[in-house]
């Protein structure tokens, strides 16, 4: 009876590591001498930001200095957009790395709205304090950031949230 059991969680286990709709294949390419490079200008990493929460599919503005942010709306009235200059650190359902923040948008700036967001509807984001008034500064050239986007409800529980997104920027 121990074994059944064993094949039966074996196979589960393999069924759903294998039905992943985002593979190694979906994601690459081959260029002309057979290697293999990413398909994309930016990079979706694995896991959402934070776990347990309401997935959000963040679309991106491929290679631009001034990217544009789209995604399904939540109807969520406290919703965060930020872009890092490192990789986001979190310490349960809180980023412990705001000083990596260069820019942000949220529900309250008062320009954009949820799902369509330009990057002029954001503000610069200079050791951890948001530009007052919200100005936008392009994104350095040539350079790796690392974007999310995050959502609670009314009573400021965390809700939704993306995956980690790695981008880069155009070249100039």
């Amino acid at each position: 009876m121990r074994r059944i059991c064993f094949l039966f969680i074996s196979f589960f286990v393999l069924l759903s590591c294998g039905g992943s709709d985002e593979s190694y294949e979906d994601a690459t390419a081959e260029n002309t001498d057979g290697m293999i490079v990413p398909r994309s200008d930016y990079t979706q990493l694995q896991n959402q930001i934070f776990y347990g929460t309401i997935p959000i599919n963040l679309e991106i503005t491929p290679k631009s200095n001034t990217p544009s942010f789209a995604w399904r709306t939540t109807g969520s009235r406290f919703i965060v957009l930020a872009v890092f200059e490192d990789k986001i650190d979190l310490e349960g359902k809180a980023v412990t790395n705001s000083q990596d923040v260069v820019w942000t948008w949220h529900s309250g700036i008062g320009k954009g709205r949820e799902g369509n967001v330009s990057f002029s509807d954001g503000a610069d984001v200079k050791n951890g304090e948001i530009s007052n008034p919200a100005i936008a500064t392009s994104l350095e050239p040539n350079s790796i950031y690392y974007v999310a986007v995050w959502g609670y409800d009314d009573a400021y529980n965390l809700m939704y949230s993306s995956k980690e997104h790695r981008y880069q920027t155009a070249l100039r």
